[in-house]
């Protein structure tokens, strides 16, 4: 899916040039790195504009109201109100992204690919409604879409230094080095101060610890290091220590966690460096500019998401078919979606629902049987049709949240090893309810369990509406035509023995309805459900581990009808 990043500024900011800069903190409360960006931003900036320095606990949305007309950088953002971040939504304003606030957390460390959970995305919104989302290194770029999917965000690929600070750094260039071993002492536990000193330990180095300090004794003393141990706990979005211990020769001793590594420039060391540092430094800046004086972003190339195969078998589903319709068609994703619909020779007139659907959207398949097929049938039928790479089972009857598609779209695409993802869905009893207004009351879909295992797909279906990598296939072969109750789990058990492996998004994008004249609920259908139930289960039991096989064993042989050996 492409949306396109160009945007421009209201004409007034030529005439005004006047920026509002809000941060929790400023450099002359807190000596941390994203105070020094800002701070060395700042003192450009004031040199042509007119500046107002606003702490954003301190920020109101009358604040934003008196300054309406300025241009708005927003940094470090913890402390601003929701109230407030509502109110800016209404002005123009850039974020100057340091540490994550995209994640609750503030850490997509934590996550595999540094891809977050669903449920730990906030500030979605503040982000989505600012002009740019200024990024300081490609990989941290990278980070923030993944997760976000923005198309808003800029890619500084570095950060702006101060006149001072390169005059201190060249000073220090040649400085005579006597410290073997030096880690940075910092009581920010994210900066990895006990990983750096347990490195240390079992390694028998001698060490020495470097101060925060005024910027000049600070970088003295770390152009005398030989090697610098650090191992910061989470994604820096730049790092400048690191890149300041390359100008002054030090050795790094670290992790894959500096953004400042992904550039290109990193590869150069000493004067080199520095020389590119000084020459870069007005392009920077002159790129804030553009954004100021109302002249068009560089926005990072919006993330492409693989094709989308959403696949609705129906029958006897005129009363769901219109609802189903109106759900798929407010998906955020559903103009790059391909939708097949496989019409099993239902009596009833869904038709008159569907061919209008049909005119307006061209991206809908419809297929009409002339006999009863099965829904495994139409299911496999679909999979030879799909023109996607991924595919999406949705059931007439089921409502999702307008990023269902787009959400599991993400976390399949970012994720190498995951062949099939799933959500948290809730759970109504009443048909034809939105999923923003329903009757569930908070009730979770029952089969969607925290943590997938092999053995827990004893009792795990993967809810409303899983999406998969269609290449699954080719190991697992297509559904079984002559199940009508089991079908699902007999594939997604063999997706599973064929090393296939799952993943749940724990936030629920879906509305399960539990309709009990179904065929997989209905009690008229019973026997023979559990019948096919228990064929699966035996054919299986490899996979369940030899607890949750003894613990089922008594119930499915009572659906055979017989002792099984």
């Amino acid at each position: 899916m492409k949306v396109s990043g160009e945007r421009y500024l209201t004409k007034w900011l030529n005439m005004t040039k006047k920026v509002v800069f809000i941060s929790d903190y400023f450099l002359n409360e807190i000596r941390g790195g994203a105070e020094f960006c800002n701070d060395a931003l700042i003192r450009l900036l004031q040199k042509q504009y007119s500046v107002k320095l606003l702490k954003s606990q301190l920020v109101t949305p009358d604040t934003i109201e008196e300054n309406k007309d300025w241009f708005f950088i927003v940094a470090n953002f913890f402390l601003l109100s929701e109230e407030t971040k509502a109110a800016l939504s209404k002005v123009t304003y850039v974020i100057f992204e340091h540490d994550h606030k995209y994640i609750n957390s503030n850490n997509p460390s934590l996550y595999k690919d540094f891809l977050a959970p669903e449920s730990q995305i906030i500030n979605k919104e503040f982000y989505k409604n600012a002009f740019a989302t200024v990024c300081q290194s490609k990989k941290h770029s990278e980070v923030v879409q993944k997760n976000t999917l923005l198309t808003n965000i800029v890619n500084m690929g570095g950060n702006i230094w101060t006149d001072h600070q390169f005059k201190t750094l060249e000073k220090n260039l040649n400085a005579q080095k006597n410290i073997e071993f030096a880690l940075l002492r910092s009581q920010n536990k994210n900066k990895g101060m006990p990983a750096a000193i347990d490195f240390c330990t079992k390694h028998n180095l001698n060490f020495e610890f470097i101060e925060h300090q005024p910027y000049e004794q600070f970088i003295e003393n770390l152009s005398r290091v030989k090697n610098l141990v650090f191992f910061p706990q989470w994604l820096e979005s730049y790092n400048r220590l690191s890149v300041e211990a390359r100008i002054l020769g030090c050795k790094l001793v670290t992790n894959k966690l500096l953004g400042a590594a992904s550039e290109d420039y990193f590869k150069l060391k000493g004067e080199e460096l520095l020389r590119y540092l000084i020459k870069n430094n007005d392009t920077l800046f002159s790129r804030w500019e553009e954004m100021i004086n109302n002249e068009q972003v560089d926005y990072m190339p919006p993330v492409e998401l693989p094709k989308v195969t959403v696949f609705c078998p129906i029958y006897n589903a005129e009363k769901y078919i219109e609802n189903f319709l109106v759900d798929i068609k407010k998906q955020t994703f559903f103009d790059s979606c391909e939708l097949i619909i496989i019409n099993a020779n239902s009596p009833q007139n869904e038709e008159k629902h569907i061919l209008p659907f049909m005119k307006e959207n061209k991206n809908v398949v419809y297929k009409k049987l002339d006999y009863r097929a099965t829904v495994m049938e139409t299911e496999n039928m679909a999979i030879q049709m799909a023109t996607g790479k991924f595919f999406a089972q949705a059931c007439v009857d089921d409502v999702h949240h307008p990023e269902y598609i787009e959400v599991l779209s993400k976390h399949l695409h970012f994720s190498d090893d995951v062949d099939l993802v799933y959500s948290d869905c809730l759970q109504t009893t009443k048909p034809l309810e939105t999923f923003c207004d329903n009757s569930s009351n908070g009730q979770k879909y029952e089969h969607s369990i925290n943590d997938f295992t092999r053995e827990n797909m004893i009792k795990c279906l993967p809810g409303p509406m899983p999406m998969w990598k269609l290449s699954v296939h080719q190991k697992a072969g297509l559904f079984d035509e002559d199940m009508k109750y089991a079908g699902d789990w007999d594939m997604f058990l063999r997706m599973v023995d064929n090393d296939s492996k799952f993943k749940k998004i724990d936030t629920p994008l879906g509305l399960y309805y539990y309709n009990n004249e179904g065929l997989s609920t209905s009690s008229e259908y019973a026997a023979e459900r559990i019948k096919e139930e228990a064929t699966v289960f035996f054919q299986y039991e490899h996979i369940f581990g030899e607890r949750n096989f003894n613990q089922y064993k008594n119930y499915f042989q009572q659906g055979l009808g017989q002792q099984h050996e």
